[in-house]
């Protein structure tokens, strides 16, 4: 019993082992499209960037998409807010941002098998990641507290203040 609890303990650990974390560069987007449906680089985003990776049968992603929308313009010209969809179909993921009427955030769309979706946190949505104009990240957030967005946001706020000057 104990043999197994420690394997499960070690393949636990290094599950994520490749993910990102603060202090590593971002990491682009393999085969991502925007909403025209032409290639999409996060590289080439100049300034700090906001990325949110969800999906249309996230729950909390449903929430944390227009908060993050909503304070997009208020930062406009310091922090550019992406919106990176992983349903499979981008068509799906099209479709779930209008029904959120996201207008504030440049959208993306990657599949969920791809390498940089495991690097972003892919399994446990959404992940928000924030990256200095270095592509050096800064802040990692995984999960959206749905009931408490209000709470969130300030969360967010607190953390632009600090880092984006």
């Amino acid at each position: 019993m104990r043999a197994v609890l420690v394997a499960l303990a070690v393949m636990a650990g290094t599950a994520h082992a490749d993910e990102l974390k603060v202090g590593d560069r971002i990491a682009e987007l393999d085969n991502a499209t925007d909403a025209g449906g032409k290639p999409f680089k996060v590289k080439s985003i100049k300034g700090w960037r906001v990325l949110t990776f969800g999906a249309s049968w996230c729950k909390p992603c449903a929430k944390e998409l227009p908060a993050w929308d909503k304070i997009a313009p208020d930062y406009s010209g310091k922090v550019t807010f992406v919106a990176v969809d992983l349903d499979k179909a981008a068509d799906d993921g099209k479709a779930f941002h209008k029904k959120l009427k996201i207008s504030h955030m440049q959208r993306a769309y990657l599949d969920p098998d791809s390498a940089s979706a495991s690097k972003y946190g892919s399994d446990h949505m959404p992940t928000t990641v924030l990256a200095d104009p270095e592509g050096v990240i800064r802040y990692v957030r995984g999960g959206f507290e749905k009931g408490d967005v209000d709470g969130e946001v300030k969360k967010m706020k607190e953390q632009l203040a600090k880092l984006v000057k």
